[in-house]
């Protein structure tokens, strides 16, 4: 029980014992008021009633007689009797019970019973005795009013301890509510947001006030300490989570939220965005280290507000390691998600570091989507493959790292992908190429070639890059009529760049499809196209070498196709499967392309050294010239022209 109970307890208890002491107190000093009234009227009357009898006129029988019943007729009386001096009953009168039950109940009676006084007179004529007057008082009036007087006082004290009990019950709520309000909320407001603008004012229980004072001491310390927990926690949050170079958070924190995005529900879909600073050794050679720390910290501070100006596209920036960056970029595989990629490579790319005279930093970029039945490491391993690649093929586009299909896989944004991208076939002017030059010099001499990439133009005057789109293409089948369309464009640019050498890739996922290459030999023999005449030569087809490992057949048929109408036919990243060398002899090629990466690595590899010699000789052995796509270092790019390979000159950035 509660120490408020207990006293309010204690209280009743002495309450309810003084308010039945008052009571039994009061009732007894009734019962004996009454007893004492009760036996003086008995004595009175008997005095009266003798001394009445006692006259000379009195002396008769009969006026004896009237005299008796007149006083006993009152009804004030149970019995009168008159005893002669022989104890002969001269007159007698008395009650019978029946006609003496009163008010008050038996129980009440004999609980309290009242006396019933019989008082006692002599009568004498002069010197004779008379006789023995006894007078008996009916007490039955006076058990009436002591009834009544107790019942009142009763009905009294009942009210009084029913009023009495009514102000505990209150009284205990109210301090009830004291305390909650003035300690028990205050206590637990205590640590929380609430007592941060908590004042305490004037209690209303003066025993209270100190208490609530003593409460308002242990809020403000609590909440200083709590603060500076707080900012201590931060603090090391901050040093745990966080780059001290860019600010950006590190692998740990966004390995945890990409985890979280991948577990928020069933849909859960996204893409990843990786850029890898390919020159940061070279960068840390040049220039001191304030200078890269401070350089990275600037351009991704660009970043930042970049994506803060696109609020739309959530995103979360983090450094995975010294130089790898990551963009998380949740549920937007449309084409606004690759808008929002497109702008971070653009401005990534726009702040390059000078490294020399002629050199500039690279970036290399891979971008995958995940959904929800991807784990991080799925997640995680493809941007490792496709950052790889990007790097091996030494182009500044995104490396779209595709995912394994599975059973039942929805994407997000396919109905707006398959929108646009099926109106943009039907529009003549939103599907473009862009060219750019590439030169490559050997010890025998120098060459440019031209590679086309296609652009799509949206109708509010956006331009999307087609390693952005076309991953979606492929998903939803299109890719032939991309390639289709895009070869007829690169053909209408020879046409009016006469001499010129263009590059127009085609896709593995295309050649997959059975009626690609006749489509393709329709085109190249189409009357528009003929009129080009010699301007045909100059276009050359280029293949991924991954095609000659997974359907040599259809490669060769394609080869076959393009030979009749004199197209050329280039293949690219060979080094990235060895296994197509096998097919390499039969078919005719007019370039190979090999990575800078690969190449390097074949000055401290033996393996690698006879591997990347048996490609160039076995290409050399087909007239096809041998092209390294990135810059090498020095060493390996003296040893790669000896071999009679063409390397970038200049540099790609």
């Amino acid at each position: 029980m509660s120490l408020l109970k207990q006293l309010l307890l204690s209280v009743s208890v002495a309450v309810v014992g003084i308010l039945l002491g008052t009571l039994a107190f009061s009732i007894g000093g009734a019962r004996s008021y009454l007893s004492e009234q009760l036996q003086n009227q008995s004595e009175n009357a008997a005095s009266s009633l003798a001394l009445s009898l006692s006259q000379p006129a009195a002396q008769d029988p009969v006026t004896r007689e009237l005299l008796m019943a007149a006083l006993f007729d009152t009804g004030q009386f149970s019995a009168i009797r008159l005893l002669g001096p022989d104890e002969k009953t001269l007159f007698e009168r008395e009650k019978k019970t029946l006609d003496v039950a009163g008010r008050a109940p038996e129980w009440f009676a004999r609980l309290l019973p009242l006396p019933k006084p019989v008082a006692e007179r002599s009568i004498s004529d002069g010197w004779r005795q008379v006789g023995t007057l006894s007078v008996a008082v009916d007490n039955r009036f006076a058990m009436d009013d002591l009834w009544s007087s107790s019942s009142k006082m009763t009905a009294l004290i009942v009210v009084a301890g029913a009023v009495w009990a009514c102000f505990v019950g209150m009284l205990l709520r109210w301090f009830r509510r004291v305390l909650h309000d003035e300690v028990e909320a205050q206590v637990q407001s205590i640590g929380t947001s609430q007592s941060q603008d908590a004042k305490v004012g004037a209690s209303r229980v003066a025993e209270l006030a100190s208490v609530s004072h003593a409460i308002e001491d242990a809020r403000v310390r609590v909440t200083q300490a709590s603060n500076a927990q707080t900012q201590r926690i931060e603090s090391l949050e901050l040093e745990t989570n966080s780059d001290p170079v860019t600010q950006l958070p590190n692998r740990k924190y966004f390995v945890n939220e990409l985890q979280k995005a991948l577990q928020t529900s069933v849909d859960a879909q996204g893409h990843v965005l990786i850029m890898r600073q390919r020159d940061l050794q070279a960068m840390n050679s040049s220039h001191s280290r304030e200078q890269v720390d401070a350089w990275l910290s600037s351009v991704w501070q660009q970043v930042r507000k970049l994506l803060a100006d696109n609020a739309q596209v959530p995103a979360q920036l983090a450094r995975l390691n010294g130089s790898d960056f990551a963009v998380l970029l949740p549920g937007n595989l449309g084409p606004e998600g690759m808008h929002m990629v497109q702008k971070l490579r653009h401005l990534l790319q726009s702040q390059s570091m000078a490294l020399n005279d002629t050199q500039w930093s690279r970036g290399a970029f891979a971008l995958t989507a995940y959904t929800a039945a991807d784990s991080v490491t799925d997640v995680l391993s493809r941007l490792d493959q496709g950052v790889m690649q990007a790097e091996s093929a030494g182009h500044g586009d995104v490396e779209y790292a595709e995912q394994a299909p599975y059973p039942g896989a929805v994407i997000a944004g396919e109905g707006r992908w398959q929108q646009l991208l099926g109106k943009a076939l039907q529009a003549p002017r939103q599907l473009q190429i862009a060219v750019q030059a590439f030169t490559s010099a050997s010890l025998i001499g120098t060459d440019v070639r031209h590679e086309a990439s296609l652009e799509l133009h949206e109708d509010d005057g956006r331009v999307l890059g087609g390693p952005l789109f076309l991953p979606a293409v492929v998903r939803l089948g299109m890719s032939g009529d991309y390639d289709l369309q895009a070869v007829s464009l690169g053909l209408q640019w020879l046409a009016q760049h006469a001499g010129q050498v263009l590059i127009v890739r085609v896709s593995v996922p295309s050649l997959e499809q059975d009626d690609f290459v006749p489509r393709m030999q329709a085109l190249l023999h189409s009357p528009q196209i003929q009129m080009l005449g010699t301007a045909v030569e100059q276009l050359v087809l280029e293949l991924d070498a991954h095609a000659l490992e997974v359907m040599p057949a259809r490669v060769a048929e394609f080869c076959a196709a393009t030979a009749q109408v004199h197209v050329g036919v280039g293949l690219r990243r060979l080094d990235q499967a060895p296994k197509a060398l096998l097919q390499l002899p039969s078919l005719p090629l007019r370039y190979v392309k090999l990575g800078g990466f690969f190449a390097e690595q074949s000055l401290h590899n033996t393996g690698v050294r006879h591997l990347m010699e048996a490609m160039i000789s076995t290409a050399q052995a087909q007239a096809a010239q041998v092209y390294i796509t990135d810059a090498v270092a020095p060493e390996a790019a003296s040893w790669l022209r000896i071999k009679g390979a063409s390397l970038p000159a200049p540099p790609a950035f």
